[in-house]
């Protein structure tokens, strides 16, 4: 008779650190390029728009049901 034991890491692994700080790394490098008025500038104001009218659309959705929440989502779309 055998027994086979597999133990999991339960915490996040070096490879996934390493990606989490890259990923932060890039957004960051993404982020000082646009406002210096790279390539990008001109996506980024566009989907800066596009997450406003979803916001607004999400609180339009929420005025009947949760009013409290619709007057939230229309303050982070006015930011």
């Amino acid at each position: 008779m055998s027994t086979a034991t597999i133990t999991q890491a339960q915490g996040k692994g070096l490879r996934h650190q390493f990606a989490d700080s890259l990923g932060k790394i890039r957004a960051f490098a993404i982020e000082l390029y646009v406002a210096h008025g790279g390539w990008f500038a001109h996506d980024a104001k566009r989907a800066g728009q596009q997450s406003r009218s979803q916001l607004l659309a999400m609180a339009a959705a929420a005025e009947s049901h949760s009013p409290a929440l619709s007057a939230e989502l229309r303050n982070f779309a006015s930011k």
